[in-house]
């Protein structure tokens, strides 16, 4: 079962390392459920990430890291997942409509290319329904938008099958999004299912042998049948042992649907494909004797076949009704005259009728499940649960929960909580924590909620537990040593005495991050601090923690080019996740030592006067393991042969990982360098810190690796001969397909089997042309964009195109590190439902993602007197260092000659939507109209910090004012559409940004358009929306900076038609 980890929950991104997938590798005890995945390569480092089909993002503040979360291992039990690689889309209703009518281009002006690029000269406008306002692109944009969703994978315990999971089209439909919500201390609630509101879902579930490539032939395939015909399910899990599926059930809620209902709990038998209600009706009831309350938390895995579950409390009344006249007036006190200073939280309770709204969906009961008799156990009392987290054996449980007094103005990730320890019969071991409400959390990066946080299992121990506790309060401006202690309990101590006290087992003088387990002789634990960049990772022993530590890594952690990479982690006995302790085998300790000798013999020769003659670091590393795969079946086992030894540079030695002697861990990495990131597989010697590059992506293709495949059985030694692992191979045309590959001879050869077979998701744009341009800041920074040019493109033929420039601001402490490259070259374009590089099918040229670095250091610091002042901050030259970076990207593209610089937009979604309402207003001569997606204009409405801002407003008025494009709204005269959903629950950018800044733009003459999408949030989900938003900047983009293809139906002010309804005051 998963912990809160809402707005103000005090966990955060550490930053500590880059994660080298793009995975959602949570411990789903602790973390909520996620099925939406980048690609294909979700299955990288998803072991124990169960698959809810839920994926309502809830924001959360930054403070302190989820222990293990920069390692980015999935440390709980039970499955690997993987999702498909094709691109978030619909197949809803209105794709089949007609074609648009046809507009010639408009050649006149002078700045248009000779001869206009002939890839469509369609225009959108076509209703999605007769009568509504909503639009839908053109279709060239649309058959992108709705592609078929792939299937998710989930694989059992054993390695041996895995299950499909059916997903549905990517964009529900907007009566989905419709359905009442409400809006309760930062969490958004379905009233009619008792849970988070607008998740996704699976429609099947089907069994299927792991030898089999994805997708699935149908006749390969067991699917699971037996609950209700067109359900909806949700929150998949195998049970530790392989012998059971559980997930649960709902109606949909359409026409001739049954009623929504709470979500019903059922079981699956692997072996037949058979299910049961998990909870089955009482004799003479059509209701099952419980259904769960999922809005904190849903269900976990005690054993084989015993589970907990949260469900609906017993003798249930009806939800409250709101009192036809207010008790009274609303009143916030603060004559006790303390500090709390708070981001702008939304969603807050307001009144007594939300509070006990709030208490009516979100208290549940605890029962034990026994899965083979359907029995159950109700454990402890009606209450606030927001985590319920069984420990590794499964013979105890860590419970919170929330109590009064609630807040107003913080969400409910800070409102008073306990957590105590149980038996797994509901009994009390002992209390470990009881915080109060923390409305002063400080708005600063590294700060965190004072008293125990983090509690959480030992992944490698039955049953300990560990947290953390700030010694500054959670204040970082406190100077104290330590920062933080890290304390360790044993769940039988605990239970043999109630004074038994916690050991303290590290301590940091950063921030603590958390710590990653191995074993009672290794541990890892990982610090940072934010002002300076630093990331610390030191290793101490679980069994004698007042041994010296040893420092592994400290490290800029902006400085990728050094990223050492994460761990791997392998299976436990128990199901959980520790990192992955080798065992040297003899073919790799022969291979290491063969290594060392011609080390020491190159070393010789240098001696003598030769080192020129040595081998570069650059030519060692040429060659890598991979690369292509040839011919041969899909699924056929394949040999691939590597010449790569060591191609790290840095030398073997008899005393390091030669010896066989030590700790050896696998490390895996993005592999960031100049050329681009290339993934790497390293095996490291800790007490040495020396380094045997198993592994590395090679060109042309991109590759990663993930997961650790060979660990089934938790009590044998890992090896690098006859390893497996997960990987996932692209290029810059094809798709990511995953493949299983086994080492053999220190990785120099290797067999590997493909696991899936997806097809291309957007055939017509598969001869796309997409390089990585790297071009100088006007102070010499580095920039680095992709630029895509749509098929068929002829430079002397075409002529310069009209150009879409889509980018988001990044701040950075130096300019070394702003400067680096952080992508690659050879990695497929992944198009997304609101993807700028959608119009390379209408004709433009795309400049995706150009980096525009804020950086700290570009300008000494001096107060009035010329001294030396407080140390510069990002946000102080802002507005130069964005115009610096965007003139920058546009002058390259013009000098190539590929961008018409009287044809260049702007656009931005949310931080990236404030940056072009900047553009437009201090740099109008470089782009010709902008779109700006659901951000935020005005900062004096975030006077407590905004982005990676720490000052307040009071403390930096000047920077609050200059970088506020509100503040600039009589000096814009570049058309500016403005979009924004309704509903937006993001902190910052509530939707009042854009509407008083469309009436400041309106009020100022400029020309602007203001398009609110009903029921929507921070990111825009439904089909209808989606499409209307496409359709939106099309138009705009046509118009202002494009070739004019317009649709008659288009309605603007100035065309004589209605204003749009959502842009009136």
């Amino acid at each position: 079962m998963r912990a809160y980890s809402g707005p103000g929950s005090a966990l955060g991104a550490l930053g500590a390392s880059a994660k080298p997938l793009p995975v959602a590798s949570l411990d789903t005890r602790r973390a909520r459920h996620s099925s939406t995945t980048a690609n294909v390569w979700s299955c990288a480092r998803a072991l124990g990430q169960r698959l809810s089909g839920a994926d309502a993002s809830i924001p959360h503040s930054a403070s302190a890291a989820r222990p293990g979360a920069a390692f980015g291992h999935a440390s709980w039990k039970r499955t690997l997942s993987i999702a498909g690689a094709a691109p978030e889309g619909s197949a809803a209703a209105g794709s089949g409509a007609p074609a648009a009518p046809t507009v010639p281009l408009d050649t006149s002006a002078a700045h248009r290319p000779t001869t206009p690029f002939p890839l469509t000269t369609t225009v959108g406008g076509t209703p999605i329904r007769q009568g509504g306002g909503y639009k839908l692109p053109p279709p060239e944009i649309a058959s992108i938008v709705d592609a078929p969703a792939q299937p998710s994978l989930s694989y059992s315990p054993d390695r041996k099958t895995f299950l499909q999971l059916t997903r549905p089209p990517s964009l529900p439909p907007i009566f989905e999004m419709a359905r009442p919500e409400l809006k309760l201390a930062g969490l958004r609630v379905d009233p009619d299912l008792y849970a988070r509101s607008k998740m996704s879902y699976y429609l099947d579930i089907s069994i299927v042998p792991a030898t089999e490539v994805v997708p699935a032939p149908q006749e390969k395939c067991k699917t699971v049948s037996g609950y209700p015909a067109g359900s909806w399910l949700n929150y998949v899990s195998w049970s530790p042992d392989g012998t059971h599926i559980a997930f649960t059930v709902r109606s949909p809620g359409g026409p001739g649907d049954p009623p929504r209902k709470p979500l019903e709990l059922w079981l699956a038998d692997p072996a037949t494909g058979a299910c049961r209600p998990a909870m089955p009706a009482a004799p003479g009831s059509t209701e099952p004797r419980h259904r769960l309350n999922t809005v904190f938390d849903d269900y976990a895995w005690l054993d084989d076949s015993t589970l907990v579950a949260a469900v609906l409390p017993a003798g249930l009344t009806a939800p409250p009704s709101r009192p036809p006249l207010p008790p009274g007036p609303k009143i916030s006190d603060n004559t006790a005259g303390r500090k709390s200073q708070n981001r702008t939280w939304p969603d807050l309770l307001k009144d007594e009728y939300d509070i006990a709204l709030f208490e009516h969906y979100g208290v549940s009961e605890l029962v034990r499940l026994d899965v083979t008799t359907g029995q159950t156990v109700t454990i402890g009392q009606p209450r606030m649960y927001i985590e319920v987290d069984p420990s590794p054996d499964g013979q105890y449980l860590l419970v919170t929960w929330l109590e009064r007094p609630y807040s107003t103005a913080v969400p409910c990730g800070r409102f008073p909580r306990r957590t105590q320890l149980w038996r797994r019969d509901g009994s009390l071991v002992r209390e470990i924590a009881a915080l109060p409400l923390a409305e002063d959390i400080p708005i600063a990066f590294n700060s965190c909620r004072a008293g125990p946080r983090g509690i959480s299992w030992r992944d490698d121990a039955p049953a300990e537990i560990y947290w953390m506790e700030a010694q500054d309060g959670g204040d970082p401006a406190v100077e104290v040593s330590p920062r933080d202690v890290v304390y360790a309990l044993t769940a039988e101590a605990a239970a043999a005495s109630p004074d038994a006290a916690p050991r303290q087992i590290a301590a940091t003088d950063l921030r603590c991050g958390g710590v990653a387990w191995c074993d009672n002789d290794l541990a890892v634990v990982f610090e940072s601090w934010y002002k300076t960049r630093r990331s610390v990772w030191w290793r101490f022993s679980p069994s004698d923690p007042a041994a010296p530590k040893t420092i592994i890594f400290d490290r800029n952690y902006e400085d990728v080019y050094t990223d050492p990479g994460s761990p791997l982690t392998r299976r436990t006995e128990w199901g959980t996740y520790a990192i992955a302790r080798v065992t040297p085998d003899p073919v790799t300790l022969a291979a290491l030592r063969d290594a060392a000798a011609k080390a020491a013999a190159a070393a010789s020769v240098a001696s003598a006067g030769s080192a020129d003659e040595e081998p570069s670091p650059a030519a060692e590393s040429a060659a890598a393991a991979g690369g292509t795969n040839g011919g041969g079946p899909a699924g056929a086992l394949r040999t691939v042969v590597s010449t790569l030894h060591n191609g790290t540079g840095k030398t073997v030695t008899a005393e390091g990982l030669a010896s066989g002697q030590g700790t050896w861990l696998l490390f895996s990495g993005s592999g960031a360098s100049p050329e681009g990131n290339k993934p790497f597989l390293d095996l490291r010697h800790l007490e040495s810190g020396e380094t045997y590059r198993l592994w590395q992506s090679s060109p042309p293709a991109y590759e990663s690796m993930g997961s650790l495949m060979s660990d089934t059985d938790p009590h044998a030694p890992l090896t690098v001969e006859g390893m497996a692992l997960m990987m996932s191979r692209e290029t810059s045309t094809d798709p990511p397909q995953t493949y299983l590959r086994t080492f053999h001879d220190a990785g120099t050869r290797c067999e590997e089997r493909q696991v899936t077979n997806f097809p291309h998701p957007y055939p017509q744009l598969r001869e796309l042309r997409r390089e990585v341009i790297r071009y100088p800041r006007s102070d010499g920074v580095m920039l680095t964009a992709t630029l895509y040019l749509p098929p068929g493109y002829d430079q002397e033929t075409h002529g310069p195109l009209p150009c879409i420039f889509w980018a988001y601001p990044r701040e950075f402490k130096t300019k070394e590190a702003a400067g680096q490259m952080r992508r690659s070259p050879h990695q497929f374009t992944s198009i997304g439902s609101t993807s700028p590089t959608l119009w390379l099918t209408r004709g433009y040229a795309v400049l995706d993602g150009p980096t525009l670095p804020i950086v700290a250091d570009v300008v000494e610091s001096t107060d009035s007197s010329g001294s030396a002042g407080p140390p510069p901050e990002p946000n102080d030259t802002f507005i130069e260092q964005l115009t610096d970076g965007a003139r920058a990207a546009v002058n390259e593209v013009v000098k190539r000659g590929v961008a018409d610089p009287a044809r260049i937009s702007v656009g931005g979604h949310s931080y990236g939507a404030f940056m072009t309402a900047n553009l437009v207003a201090h740099a109008p001569d470089l782009f010709a109209a902008g779109i700006a997606r659901t951000g935020a204009y005005n900062r004096t409405l975030t006077p407590f910090g905004f982005q990676n801002e720490e000052r307040t407003l009071w403390q930096a008025p000047e920077v609050y004012s200059r970088m506020s494009p509100f503040m600039m709204a009589h000096k814009t005269n570049k058309p500016l559409l403005l979009i924004h959903g309704e509903d937006d629950n993001n902190p910052g950018t509530f939707p009042l940004q854009s509407e008083r800044f469309f009436q400041a733009l309106k009020g100022h003459g400029a020309t602007t358009r203001l398009v609110l999408l009903p029921h929507e949030s921070h990111g825009y989900r439904a089909y209808e929306s989606i499409m209307h938003c496409l359709y939106e900047q099309d138009q705009w983009i046509e118009r202002y900076a494009g070739h004019g293809r317009l649709d008659p139906a288009y309605q603007t002010e100035d065309s004589a038609a209605s204003p749009d309804g959502s842009a009136s005051e």
